[in-house]
This record gives structure tokens, sequence and C-alpha cells, in this order.
């Protein structure tokens, strides 16, 4: 094989699959950044009912305060990631509308070798 028939070979399978991969790509980048920020907001509620139930059972044991959960920046982190996962999903749509497959309507392949009856 020569260095060209690799290059365009391989071209073809990039412009292939690339579309599948940052369909994959995105929707994972926007689940990962949905997850990371509700494990910020959970953290802080975690850790604020570990300190109410300190000075309940402590009452001269003072914690320090911390100030009300940042809602605002959490809702729109979380918001971007949901539109980054969306957008992954349309993408991901799009490569499975233009590839002409349905897997779910998909008829299984018989084997021409095995005889019926």
């Amino acid at each position: 094989m020569t260095g060209r028939h690799l290059i365009r070979n391989g071209w073809t399978r990039v412009k292939e699959f690339a579309p599948a991969a940052m369909a994959a790509a995105l929707m994972y980048g926007g689940i990962h950044q949905i997850f990371s920020v509700l494990k910020q907001v959970l953290g802080i509620g975690i850790m604020r009912l570990i300190n109410t139930a300190t000075e309940k059972i402590f009452p001269g044991y003072y914690l320090p305060r911390y100030g009300a959960i940042p809602w605002p920046m959490f809702a729109r982190v979380a918001a971007v990631g949901v539109i980054i996962a969306a957008v992954g999903m349309f993408i991901g749509l799009w490569v499975q509308a233009r590839s002409g497959t349905n897997p779910q309507h998909s008829q299984p392949k018989q084997n021409p070798r095995r005889s019926e009856g």
C-alpha cells in the first residue's frame, strides 16, 4: 500500500466516524458537567447538615459558618452542561439519520448456508 492510499482510506474513515465521536464526547462532557455541579451542591448540603447536627449536640462548640449556596452560579453551569449534552444528542440523531439505518427496525441477516425446513 502506498502512503496516498493510506491517507485517502484514513480520511474517509475520519469523515465517517468523526461526527459520531464528537456526539459521544459532547454527551459525555455535558453529563460530566451536570454531575460535577450536583456533587458540589450535595457536598455543601452535607457539610451544612453536619454543622447543624454538631451545633445541636454540642451547643458551646462553634463551627465556622458558611454563606449561602450560590444557586445562580450552579444553575448556569448545570444549564451549560444540559445544552452541551443536548447538542451531542442532536448530532448523534443527525448521524443516525444520515447513516440511513435504524437499529430498532433492522432485520437480522439470515445465514444463506442454513437450510430451512
